[in-house]
């Protein structure tokens, strides 16, 4: 860089430089994303005042008929409520009339178009963390808690909802720990109709960009002979072994989060369509407001959602070293 101590230069009759600077017309987002994850695999509701219900009848069981005339059994029936209150998220930017000037353009539309996608964001936030929360329940909200038990599955009459990620055939710890598998999708949609959820259906299973990977080098999914989808051509899988993949980016590898904590692991999770809800409050709210006071443009976004499990029993945790 040159060094000059005056402003006057050196030679007359030209200008040794002139130069403008000037803002594109028109701006770029930066890279997000921009998809609802899960879209179609969860149930979704309407979520008004503080909180809402829902009830469920547990199971009702027949008994067989030994004698003439005997009395019809009785038994009462078992009832769940869960709950769900609305979770609010919000924010406002300003714009200054001299800003639409020096950006030659009008930024209102690109920032509504930014708050959209961080609602899309906050949505796939809000559901996946839903996952392994704990569920209000009872009569009154928080009389009683519904919890996914990180354990190990080992059956219907078992607590546990995780394939660890060294488990064996058996669903049993000890195997080689790996990632994503054909083994462990196997063992998911194993555990899910144990748990006697509709074999027919199409189950989700959200992962991240590593366990796609993962998949895609699996031998199985590589020949063509054996895979419909032929994962090499397409470069992605998106329905495979009964079971519909959810890309997300929450799914992360963390520290010592394995049943036994002392793997990282990244948690995955497989599950039914009805083992999940998710509600919104009323839709988003994106607007463009003239703020007196401050004599600029505001513009912002307000957004009430919230998600919860609906049943354990819809929902397994794959754990992916």
């Amino acid at each position: 860089m040159t060094e000059r101590n005056s402003n006057t230069n050196a030679n007359t009759g030209y200008w040794e430089e002139a130069f403008y600077n000037a803002y594109m017309p028109g701006m770029k987002a930066v890279l997000q994303e921009k998809v609802d994850a899960y879209a179609g695999s969860v149930m979704v509701d309407v979520l008004e005042g503080e909180s809402k219900a829902y009830d469920f009848v547990g199971e009702l069981n027949l008994v067989k008929k030994n004698t003439r005339f005997e009395d019809l059994p009785l038994e009462e029936g078992v009832h769940n409520r869960r709950w769900m209150s609305p979770e609010f998220y919000r924010k406002r930017i300003f714009v200054d009339d001299e800003d639409q000037i020096a950006l030659l353009t009008d930024p209102t539309s690109p920032y509504i178009q930014a708050f959209a996608k961080g609602v899309i964001r906050i949505k796939n936030d809000v559901i996946y963390n839903a996952f392994n929360a704990n569920v209000r329940g009872g009569d009154q909200p928080g009389d009683d808690t519904y919890i996914l038990s990180n354990t190990a599955f080992t059956g219907r009459d078992g607590a546990g909802r995780t394939i660890v990620h060294d488990a064996k055939s058996d669903f049993s710890a000890g195997g080689t720990s790996t990632g994503l598998t054909i083994e462990k999708l196997i063992l998911a949609r194993q555990g899910l109709i144990e748990l006697y959820n509709d074999p027919n259906q199409i189950f989700n299973l959200v992962v991240g960009p590593q366990q796609m990977s993962d998949l895609l080098r699996e031998a199985e999914t590589q020949s063509i002979d054996t895979n419909i989808v032929r994962a090499l051509v397409a470069g992605t899988v998106s329905e495979y072994m009964g079971f519909r993949f959810i890309i997300d980016h929450n799914v992360v590898t963390g520290s010592s989060n394995d049943v036994d904590e002392d793997t990282d692991i990244a948690p995955c999770y497989a599950w039914a369509k009805e083992g999940m809800l998710f509600a919104q409050n009323k839709s988003p709210q994106f607007k463009v407001d003239w703020h007196v006071e401050k004599q600029v443009w505001q513009i912002s976004a307000r957004a009430g959602m919230n998600a919860i499990r609906m049943d354990e029993d819809c929902v397994m945790k794959i754990e992916c070293a």
